[in-house]
């Protein structure tokens, strides 16, 4: 195996594009957030923001065709500006006076609001969701560090569990995993265009057969402020698990995937996935957890097969957890190891591959519910998540902080109710941390040294009369004005 990588280059188009009207960051990370910038010895502070954007899918049920399931979703979108506490050495926030706003796409302005001479909550949820995506918006002393999730639960018929996923800026450019071979599973991709000209976004599979950059592939145009979903079956087909690339012309698009299983006459879980990293040769991926089941799905979208060692980090010594070889332009599903606690996975190959770990849990009546923990960029300036509401019976709620890339000490900040308490931890390389975070409704991971990867996990306890389960990466924040180096003050 060779020597593993850093991180790849960006994959929206390698350059960073700055449209301050709109508020979109295009590139920096392949995720769609806003790039984090690496400290450099003895820089500057940059300005703030004052204008953070991002969008999030809807009810992704809602406005289907003739086969997407009726179902009965309830979820909101939950956004949460960063305290004083949380950007205190990372960058100071404007005197301007600021609002969060969370609007329909089809009604959002297309201007930037106008703030008043008074800023407005700190937190704001909207619970209406339909077929219409959603646009969040953080202005004035309320954009850096805006943080912004989408959760839903369906508890009835053949479609049950919870699903979250931060709610992030488009891209041009995506990788997205998710799905399985299973009988009675489903994958819909849901294709939001923000912008105000329509796009056409090439979807293209791997894993499917005849996968691969010449494999299955389809051209959709998705209506500007609006959405599009694509019944990937009808793509590659429902034998295998899949990786799904999807790219942009005429615009940026947001991209998520829609993964629904029933199980006989058994509902076996719900999640809605977001982008996961580009190809790359070493990829990180936190957030996991012990369930009924877990594994890691691993595709190779080039075309030579990829020989891949995927290893365990917690707070105990790293190990490796399988080694496997993906043939070229395939989908392999590895099952790993089942152990107490949260892990987070870093994922070895010679050739660039592209990732996304499952866990599965178990309820009463052996309902399930699955969550897909997604390769993340690390961040060493500030990264953070919404928590969303979910039911009661899902009362275990982690963050969990990994150093891949070498030592790290970092501080945790987590809101509750407006009061931020901040736990600090020192980190060894290869090592992982989870912290409970109970009833929490934000939370910020703010490195001190070092660069990290986070996401927060919750869990149903086994047996629960209501089962659920979803991962929710922390993202680089969007902070600065410009992407130029962001320093802590000493």
């Amino acid at each position: 195996m060779s020597e593993s990588r850093p991180w790849a280059a960006p994959v929206a188009r390698g350059v960073v594009v700055a449209a301050a009207a709109a508020g979109l960051v295009v590139g920096a990370d392949r995720l769609g957030s806003a790039p984090d910038a690496t400290p450099p010895s003895g820089g500057a502070s940059s300005a703030a923001t004052t204008l953070t954007t991002s969008y999030c899918p809807g009810d992704p049920f809602a406005g289907g065709d003739d086969e997407t399931p009726d179902v009965d979703v309830s979820g909101s979108v939950d956004a949460h500006a960063a305290p004083a506490d949380v950007l205190e050495g990372v960058v100071r926030p404007a005197d301007d006076p600021g609002r969060i706003t969370i609007d329909p796409l089809s009604k959002a302005s297309s201007g930037v609001p106008r703030d008043s001479s008074t800023s407005g909550p700190t937190d704001v949820s909207d619970d209406d969701l339909g077929s219409d995506p959603l646009r969040v918006r953080g202005t004035g002393e309320r954009a850096p560090g805006l943080v912004a999730t989408q959760s839903l639960t369906a508890t009835d018929g053949d479609v049950q569990g919870l699903a979250a996923l931060p709610c992030t800026a488009p891209t041009a450019d995506a990788w997205l995993v998710a799905g399985g071979g299973d009988k009675g599973r489903q994958e819909r991709l849901v294709l939001t265009n923000p912008g105000g000209n329509a796009i056409t976004v090439q979807v293209d599979v791997v894993g499917a057969k005849g996968g691969g950059s010449d494999g299955p592939g389809r051209s959709v145009v998705v209506p500007a402020g609006g959405r599009n979903v694509v019944l990937l079956d009808s793509i590659g087909g429902t034998a295998a698990p899949q990786a799904v690339h999807v790219t942009s012309t005429g615009g940026l698009v947001s991209p998520a995937i829609v993964d629904h299983h029933l199980d006989g006459l058994t509902p076996a879980g719900l999640d809605v996935v977001g982008p996961t990293a580009a190809p790359a040769r070493r990829l990180v991926l936190p957030g996991n957890a012990n369930g009924s089941g877990r594994g890691i799905v691993v595709a190779a979208p080039g075309d030579r097969e990829a020989v891949v060692q995927v290893r365990r980090l917690s707070e105990d010594p790293a190990r490796s957890a399988k080694v496997v070889t993906v043939p070229a332009g395939e989908a392999v599903d590895v099952e790993l190891p089942l152990a107490d606690g949260m892990r987070s996975w870093v994922v070895e190959s010679d050739e660039p591959v592209v990732a996304a770990a499952w866990t599965e849990t178990t309820g009463a009546g052996e309902r399930r519910d699955m969550a897909w923990s997604v390769a993340t960029p690390a961040f060493g300036s500030l990264g953070g998540a919404a928590l969303p509401r979910v039911p009661e019976d899902v009362s275990r709620r982690f963050v969990e902080v990994t150093a891949a890339d070498g030592q790290a000490q970092v501080d945790v900040l987590v809101s509750r109710d407006g009061e931020v308490t901040t736990e600090e931890l020192e980190l060894d390389d290869a090592h992982s941390q989870a912290l409970p975070l109970g009833d929490a409704d934000a939370v910020w991971v703010r490195p001190d040294e070092g660069r990290v990867h986070a996401a927060v996990l919750y869990l149903s306890p086994p047996g629960a009369q209501t089962v659920g389960a979803a991962s929710v990466p922390l993202l680089p924040s969007r902070v600065a004005v410009r992407d130029v180096p962001v320093v802590r003050a000493r």
